[in-house]
């Protein structure tokens, strides 16, 4: 083939190059520049424009084709940024519309994205093969917070890594739609890096060249982040801040520190102060812990055609032998074991980093807690869960809690009563009958814990099975709501088992005592917590936040015990204070949570409330000298098998 040949066929296929590579741009700058103008942004002109500046200007100036070293370089940097802006903006829209409360978070979660693909260009040596795998791992984030965010109303963090398996059980009750968020982002995206890839530049820079671009990047990141802050208000919602940059600031919270005066010798103190009573009664336990069971007046007034709870609300005003009240929880819309953990346990969330998942990432071994006490004093211990053993890792974390038995969705007959596809509380109750009428010998102690499946999320409407549409909201808000609807529809369902599994234990001979609590507030829509308060997410008081942390709470006994009413505590002191209250023994733990409980009866992730009803933040709780003792116990209890005295945590 002759040279002038092969000159003109090169000359075409660089101008058809160059074509793809205007047709391919221009596309892109078509998909990304309304997403400029979505969400904050569309009121944030000057971060928009320099976002845009920041975005589009590798791909504009390129660099010739014989460029020197330097401005190769300074090319790869400007590509770097540019991608980790282009992250930020498809994230922020996929996830929340490109909604941020402050300004400087979307420069925290540019940052962010920089550093990350500093990083990968440090180790590949290739600018474009960085960029496709930092804007790849951003929009895998992206998704998965995505459809997180739209299933339980809460970000994914470090912990749900540890959560896959419960995560993949819990998706079959959701439908994942494909929305127009969804495929405008991947759009934008894959056209985004197919731009990058198209780019003529055949230039590979030794690995020691890297070294300067990595390192400039590594300190404009430092100090981007010294201007802006690190710092995180965990009380405020994720809206606040950008999605990498709130899931990163809550990883790097998530070591558990040994407190500052932790020795042998202190926990040898605590116990000697703190050796436990012997109670007089040694009853039947059945724990009750109803999925999503909350009264959601508790956030604010809305009228119903009628009471979607009337047995519990009618127990919760006095009634013989009842103790009842508001339990302070620290999860909203999901979350379950977490509420679980500090029941069973004893420990507060509120000593543990952010977020985490203490059933995943704590509970490795044999742990001392509330269900190897009782069985130290003879109980048999059953836990009953009417799904699968996998979710939450509870069948390995009830192994090292010592249960006798643990019973799952398997264990119901095939024809179990259903309501909508959840094996319901009435069927899950009756399971605990026959477990009371079976046990061996008939005069041992029993203690069930029960948690519910029945009024599992979602509650979009829908023809469902083995359901019936009981309770509206009527009023302001009027088929307004559906999903709350269906909501407070299954809770008049648990409502009804409740009445049929205390008719049923008031017939018994044997001393029996209920204590039932909600692990936290379902997940509906967020338009209807506005309503309810009068202001959106992000300006709403911290008393309106903590209210959807509330769920009820019971105890109750077929024998004498003292009555009480509006009974205020948080999750992790309600087996200690349930305990005390009926009259069993409590071990040593059991009486310093009490003692703590005096003057500090509630506590969760985000702070604690004193005896006064004044509100600590989490910060201010951490230093709280009538919570050092419980701190430090928490942590033997937690972190500590060897130092820890196992007995001094059963009754």
């Amino acid at each position: 083939m002759c040279p002038e040949y092969k000159e003109e066929e090169k000359n075409k296929k660089n101008i058809g190059l160059t074509a793809a590579n205007v047709i391919l741009t221009a596309g892109f700058c078509a998909l990304l520049w309304p997403l400029l103008r979505k969400g904050s942004l569309a009121e944030l002109t000057l971060t928009a424009k320099l976002l845009a500046a920041v975005i589009f200007a590798p791909l504009v100036l390129r660099p010739w084709r014989k460029a020197p070293a330097p401005v190769l370089l300074l090319h790869d940097m400007l590509l770097l940024l540019s991608a980790a802006a282009v992250s930020l903006v498809l994230v922020e829209y996929m996830v929340k519309g490109g909604t941020v409360n402050m300004e400087k978070s979307f420069w925290q979660g540019w940052l962010c994205y920089a550093a990350i693909d500093a990083v990968i260009y440090l180790i590949s040596g290739r600018a474009r093969l960085s960029v496709c795998i930092g804007v790849g791992i951003a929009m895998v984030h992206g998704l998965i917070d995505h459809y997180v965010m739209l299933f339980r109303g809460t970000p994914v963090m470090l912990s749900d890594v540890f959560s896959i398996g419960t995560a993949a059980n819990v998706a079959q009750g959701y439908s994942a739609p494909v929305e127009w968020s969804v495929l405008w982002g991947t759009a934008a995206a894959v056209l985004y890096c197919v731009c990058v890839c198209l780019m003529r530049r055949t230039w590979k820079p030794k690995r020691l060249l890297t070294l300067p671009v990595a390192a400039v990047l590594g300190v404009g990141v430092f100090a981007g982040l010294q201007i802006t802050g690190t710092g995180i208000g965990f009380w405020q919602s994720s809206r606040s801040y950008s999605e990498i940059f709130y899931f990163l600031r809550c990883a790097g919270n998530s070591i558990v520190r040994k407190p500052a005066d932790y020795s042998e010798e202190r926990l040898r103190q605590i116990e000697s102060a703190y050796p436990g009573e012997k109670g007089t009664q040694t009853p039947n336990l059945i724990v009750i812990m109803n999925e999503s069971f909350s009264d959601l007046h508790a956030a604010g007034d809305f009228e119903t055609n009628e009471d979607y709870m009337p047995y519990v609300h009618a127990l919760m005003q006095g009634k013989e032998n009842t103790i009842s009240g508001e339990l302070l929880v620290s999860t909203f819309g999901g979350g379950t074991a977490n509420t679980e953990f500090e029941f069973l346990t004893g420990d507060t969330m509120g000593f543990l980093p952010f977020g985490c998942s203490p059933y995943q990432m704590y509970i490795k071994q044999q742990t001392p807690n509330l269900v190897s006490g009782l069985e130290a004093q003879g109980y048999q211990t059953v836990s009953l869960h009417p799904y699968l053993a996998s979710s939450w890792n509870r069948e390995k974390v009830y192994e090292r809690f010592d249960f006798d038995e643990q019973l799952y969705e398997e264990d119901f007959a095939a024809d179990a009563e259903h309501v909508r596809y959840r094996i319901s509380d009435s069927e899950s109750y009756r399971k605990i009958y026959e477990l009371y009428e079976s046990k061996q010998p008939p005069g041992q102690p029993l203690f069930v814990f029960n948690v519910t499946m029945q009024n599992h999320g979602g509650y979009a409407p829908g023809n469902d099975p083995n359901f019936e549409q009981r309770i509206r909201l009527t009023g302001e808000y009027e088929g307004k709501y559906p999903e709350v609807d269906k909501y407070l529809s299954l809770v008049k369902y648990s409502d009804e088992a409740v009445e049929e599994l205390i008719d049923y234990f008031s017939a018994v001979d044997e001393p029996t005592a209920i204590i039932f609590f909600g692990d936290h507030q379902p997940k509906v829509p967020e338009a209807f917590y506005n309503d309810l308060f009068g202001s959106a997410d992000g300006t709403r008081t911290n008393e309106q936040e903590q209210s959807r942390l509330v769920t009820p709470f019971f105890i109750w006994a077929n024998y004498d015990i003292e009555e009480a009413e509006h009974v205020q505590l948080s999750a992790n002191y309600l087996s200690a204070y349930a305990l005390d209250a009926l009259g069993c023994s409590t071990s040593g733990f059991d009486q310093l949570r009490l003692a703590a409980y005096e003057q500090i009866p509630r506590i969760n992730s985000y702070g604690c409330y004193t005896a006064e009803g004044e509100w600590a933040d989490a910060e201010t709780a951490a230093d709280c000298a009538a919570l050092a003792d419980y701190r430090t116990m928490q942590y033997a209890q937690l972190f500590d098998s060897k130092g820890r005295n196992n007995e001094w945590f059963a009754p």
